[in-house]
């Protein structure tokens, strides 16, 4: 572990071998794995921004090989026991906010400016634009993409990229498809699903059942339809 000048570890912090806390960094409430690094003037494991919030023992946790730049703030979860989450890979850019109850799977990435509220969700391999800001209780896809300066109210659906405020679907990361090794029959099937979603102008209610109908089952076919089910806020299409 390296730990650069004037960072303040608190009595609740615990920090995996091979990983860097950069200058001024603080870190408390936060228990970080191994190879990760905490940027410079970074605060991990501040308390929730909650009005009237009661102080009980809560975390953050870190994965392997998590970069976090400077200046960024990871705030512990804001229930007893519980804890905010950074997935292993994960790569944060400088100048983020990630709320209190904020779960990132693997090898997310949020761009600089981008502010999580509480509890968002983001699956693995999902990309965060630039000054993005998402609204609390959203859920991200795996393998989407947000771009930047966008306004996420509603769910985004695996495998899409949105843009926009409100943010819009505008086509398929293909990128991310072909670099984990989606197969050519799964593409054809999330194409198709795209395409029944967003361009036949059914309700989010019709495009499932429309879905279920056609009996798409790759497994990146049967993940938007596992999503769209669980989706409590809607989706962003």
């Amino acid at each position: 572990m390296e730990v650069g000048p004037f960072v303040t570890i608190g009595p609740n912090a615990e920090i995996g071998a091979g990983s860097v806390i950069s200058a001024y960094a603080m870190v408390n409430w936060t228990l970080i794995g191994k190879n990760s690094k905490v940027g410079a003037k970074s605060i991990i494991g501040g308390d929730p921004q909650i009005y009237e919030w009661q102080k009980c023992p809560s975390w953050v946790k870190i994965g392997d090989g998590v970069t976090i730049n400077e200046l960024t703030a990871i705030h512990r979860s804001m229930y007893e026991g519980k804890s905010t989450t950074i997935g292993d890979g994960c790569y944060i850019m400088t100048q983020v906010h990630v709320g209190h109850d904020c779960q990132l799977g693997k090898e997310v990435t949020l761009t600089t400016f981008s502010g999580l509220s509480g509890h968002v969700e983001i699956d693995d391999y999902a990309v965060i634009g630039g000054a993005t800001g998402i609204h609390q209780f959203v859920r991200i896809g795996s393998m989407s993409m947000v771009g930047g300066m966008s306004k996420v109210i509603k769910d985004v659906l695996p495998f899409f990229t949105v843009t926009g405020n409100p943010c819009m679907p505008h086509g398929l990361n293909t990128l991310a498809l072909k670099k984990r090794g989606v197969s050519i029959q799964e593409r054809k099937e999330i194409k198709e699903a795209y395409k029944i979603i967003v361009r036949e102008g059914l309700t989010s209610k019709a495009a499932l059942e429309k879905l279920t109908a056609k009996g798409l089952t790759s497994p990146a076919a049967s993940k938007i339809i596992s999503f769209m089910k669980s989706s409590r806020r809607g989706l962003a299409v």
